[in-house]
């Protein structure tokens, strides 16, 4: 976050604040043992903006001041924006010791789109299919690929991944229609089950296998991380696979730049039959990672709720994510709307939002995509209108084949959850259990992909669940279906009050 930049000077301006930033370079090992160093040493910046585990450790070693008194006197719009999810933030003590946002959409956000991806050109040659299921899919793929064996002098690749929870978790949650609860899920009693023993996992590498098995799977697909992936995906080698957004952001970038736009990729949910009931599409009361923690080196914390309260002011909101009305966006007709100057700003220049203070950790806390303000306009620019502006003819094109407007219309209508099981602090002793089953997951796995058989993949996978109701399996679950429950207990008495 920068200090100097437009928004941070009038948000300085408006509130008598300014900040002295320590940025964290480096990785998340880096942030850890940063962390870490500041906590035993009590040597710590007035304010940390850390995920939940850290902040736990940073309250039971006694670094934090509690929020509420301060709220109470100087955050009435922090107050009245959480609304009936105000009581959320208190921590089992009743003290609240972090804040985050307040996600007030209540439709999905423009820019969310579905992250099993296909390319253009597959789409074209198969005459636009309506594509819902992953066999489906094999078999698009395998039409191409058998049409198409090289592209550019090279071998084309069917499908492929970006790494561990991108190859087999997060694409079963997907195909199976639940909610990103990271490698858990949650049934209707609220028991909490693994999400990597799962049988919608055991059918993902079925789906996995049968590529291998086609020839139609990536070779490298087990040692391929995010970068290793982006720089084959800017290749227009890879012809589908799972890619969220913030993976194919920067690949369809270079493609479009090359004049591939053919290469640029279709966003479609897909399932693994289709009597598959999408629950996948979430909206919860906070959407935030990291929340804000005032520590107890903090010499004036009034000042910084007076801060925070300002960001939850319409004002706040529309200076944090649309920018200075006149330079960033104007009103046309009673809505705003982003200058096409700073959209071609932003086309050119990576870099730009972050400069002009579009792009900082003030923007956590946004009231969401999707969220509108209390003059019925959204609270931020990633509306429909705004999203299919800035696609490129190519991607008009294959939207319009298929009867819709942008990416997000291929999603089932938004369900409100409680939480994301990630969004809760991990149950004391879970990270060892969590550790020990990761081994076995990523030592196993391919062995279940690899299979040349049934018989060799049904082996592979029981020796593979084995091995992680060794590892705690069922400790882990019922640590975290108590956690959860206890939320949802919370969570219950908040919201009905």
């Amino acid at each position: 976050m920068k200090a100097d930049t437009k928004i941070q000077k009038m948000i300085s301006e408006k509130t008598g604040v300014e900040f002295e930033y320590m940025p964290v370079i480096g990785g998340a090992d880096q942030a850890k043992q940063k962390y870490e160093i500041w906590l035993a040493s009590e040597d710590y910046p007035d304010i940390v903006n850390m995920g939940v585990d850290n902040i736990s450790k940073y309250r039971d070693g006694g670094a934090l001041q509690p929020m509420e008194d301060l709220i109470d006197q100087y955050g009435p719009n922090i107050k009245k924006k959480f609304g009936k999810f105000y009581d959320l933030l208190r921590d089992k003590d009743g003290h609240i010791y972090s804040l985050g946002n307040v996600n007030l959409s209540k439709e999905t956000p423009a820019n969310v789109q579905g992250s099993f991806v296909v390319q253009y050109d597959v789409l074209k040659e198969a005459g636009y299919p309506q594509i819902k299921t992953l066999d489906q899919l094999f078999d698009v793929l395998q039409a191409y690929v058998t049409k198409h064996p090289t592209m550019d002098g090279k071998e084309t690749i069917a499908f492929s991944g970006a790494g561990a929870d991108l190859t087999y978790n997060n694409p079963s949650v997907n195909a199976a229609g639940l909610p990103d609860h990271g490698r858990f899920s949650i049934d209707s009693d609220n028991n909490v089950h693994v999400a990597l023993t799962s049988d919608y996992t055991k059918k993902y590498y079925g789906f996995l296998n049968k590529l291998q098995n086609a020839g139609m799977l990536d070779k490298e697909i087990f040692s391929l991380n995010y970068e290793t992936a982006s720089t084959k995906l800017a290749q227009g080698r890879i012809l589908a696979g799972f890619f969220p957004q913030w993976v194919l952001g920067g690949p369809e970038s270079s493609l479009i730049a090359a004049g591939k736009t053919d290469r640029e990729f279709a966003k479609f949910p897909l399932y693994f039959d289709e009597n598959v009931q999408d629950h996948s599409n979430t909206v919860t009361p906070s959407s935030s990672g990291n929340n804000w923690a005032i520590t107890k080196n903090a010499k004036h914390p009034e000042r910084i709720i007076q801060y925070l309260d300002y960001l939850f002011t319409d004002e706040g909101q529309k200076l944090i994510s649309w920018g200075i009305e006149g330079q960033h966006y104007d009103v046309v007709e009673g809505k705003r709307v982003r200058k096409e100057e700073v959209n071609n700003q932003i086309k050119g220049d990576p870099d730009y939002l972050i400069n002009e203070g579009l792009a900082s950790s003030n923007s956590m806390f946004s009231f969401g995509d999707g969220a509108k303000l209390d003059d019925g306009d959204y609270a931020t620019p990633l509306t429909a209108d705004a999203i299919a502006g800035n696609y490129d003819d190519a991607t008009k094109d294959i939207l319009k084949k298929y009867n819709k407007k942008i990416w997000a219309d291929f999603l089932a209508k938004p369900e409100y959850i409680p939480a994301y099981l990630w969004q809760l602090n991990a149950p004391e002793k879970s990270t060892a259990i969590m550790k020990k089953m990761e081994q076995a997951w990523q030592k196993e796995t391919p062995k279940m992909i690899l299979a040349k058989t049934q018989g060799e993949f049904d082996a592979a996978w029981n020796s593979y669940v084995g091995q992680l109701d060794q590892a705690g399996l069922k400790n882990l679950e019922q640590m975290w279906t108590e956690k959860w429950k206890q939320y949802i207990e919370v969570y219950n008495k908040a919201t009905q009050k």
